[in-house]
């Protein structure tokens, strides 16, 4: 039977920075990719375990014993995710009952918590930490703490909770601050308000190196340009439709507050009318989108016809609707009931013309297609 060293990269630092996936199986091709990871990052330590777990194969052979090496990585997202993926590459290695027992090689103690994933599957031997020693004169405080910032894994695990603790702090105290000193209860001090300040900016600048708000800005931001040069007039309609959307809501808001009627009918007016706002976004999106398909050149106009034909009735349908129950409520005349009914009507019109039309259209659509499969 064979021993087989395994090398284990939790974090998958062979990944992201060498585009080398798991499991790598053989002498060469772990050679290979730790020449790759340590050239792309000399300092990278998962590099120096896998060259460790090199020399401890190449030293086992000396001793006659039938031995095998192998890597396998997991990912960037350390837990749950990355321990499923090196169990799968586990499995996939010593799976088919090859190997009698691990030597399991690492960086460091993170790497051990697979270790109940390989007993479940094949005896450990034993357990072997590569330390990488730095040079002496460049063990100062500055050079650990700019390797720590450049780290990400450590960025998140310190920087995220530390800057939302000072970005929390200094906002609620700043609020407090301004609230207070408005309604003039208590005076504060400059100090104070540029100490909270300050505050707030190093909580901000932590949560955004946690976060990397910054990338995450500009991949917004790159892919608003993109679309808004690919989806042509969809670009437009979308700004169209938030501002109708927008508008109806400032609208709607005033007919709220602002009428002396009752609560329950304050609350369906506002719906009937906001209805006719929303319905306004939606429409002016379909129309954008049918002018877009025009340009396009495109042959399926016609089923967008039949959507916006449904929804213009499903609108009409929902204020009559919405009309009649205020009446019933008491809350309108006999005239606006009348009015609501024959909305109602009209709505249900539409919608039977409409799926006729579009029941018709297939069914001619198929005989079309029967004639020519009889030809």
């Amino acid at each position: 039977m064979t021993t087989l060293v395994l090398n284990v990269d939790r974090d998958n630092d062979f990944g992201i920075k060498a585009g080398i996936r798991g499991p790598v199986v053989g002498y060469s091709q772990c050679y290979n990719a730790a020449v790759k990871l340590i050239t792309v990052d000399p300092e990278d330590s998962d590099a120096n375990a896998l060259f460790g777990a090199l020399k401890h194969y190449e030293h086992l052979q000396s001793k006659g014993e039938d031995v095998d090496i192998a890597l396998i990585t997991g990912d960037d997202d350390v837990g749950e995710k990355s321990d499923e993926i090196l169990a799968a590459q586990i499995e996939q290695v010593v799976g088919v009952g090859k190997y009698n027992d691990v030597v399991l090689i690492s960086d460091g103690a993170e790497d051990d918590y697979i270790i109940p994933l390989i007993l479940s599957r094949v005896k450990i031997r034993y357990v072997k930490h590569i330390i990488v020693r730095h040079n002496q004169n460049i063990e100062s405080m500055y050079y650990y703490i700019v390797k720590a910032m450049q780290d990400k894994k450590l960025v998140k695990k310190f920087y995220i909770p530390i800057g939302l603790i000072l970005l929390t702090y200094g906002i609620t105290a700043l609020s407090f601050a301004i609230f207070f000193d408005f309604i003039g209860k208590s005076a504060v001090s400059p100090s104070f308000y540029a100490l909270t300040l300050v505050t707030v900016v190093i909580g901000g600048y932590f949560t955004e190196r946690g976060f990397d708000i910054k990338d995450h800005l500009i991949e917004l931001i790159k892919d608003i340009q993109t679309y808004s040069e690919e989806a042509r007039l969809m670009f437009i309609s979308s700004i169209v439709s938030i501002g109708i959307i927008l508008v109806g809501i400032s609208s709607t808001y005033s007919i709220f507050f602002y009428t002396s009627v009752q609560p329950i009918d304050r609350i369906l007016y506002f719906f009937q009318i906001f209805s006719l706002w929303a319905y306004s976004s939606v429409l002016s999106r379909a129309l954008f989108k049918i002018a877009d398909i025009y340009v396009g050149g495109s042959k399926s106009i016609p089923s967008l016809y039949y959507a916006i034909s449904f929804s213009v009735s499903a609108e009409i349908l929902l204020f009559g609707i919405i009309g009649y129950i205020r009446y019933a409520l008491n809350f309108t005349n006999f005239r606006y009931s009348i009015f609501s009914i024959v909305l109602i009507v009209i709505g249900v019109s539409i919608a039977l013309a409409t799926a006729g039309i579009h029941k018709r259209k297939n069914v001619m659509t198929s005989l079309t297609a029967i004639g020519k499969d009889g030809q």
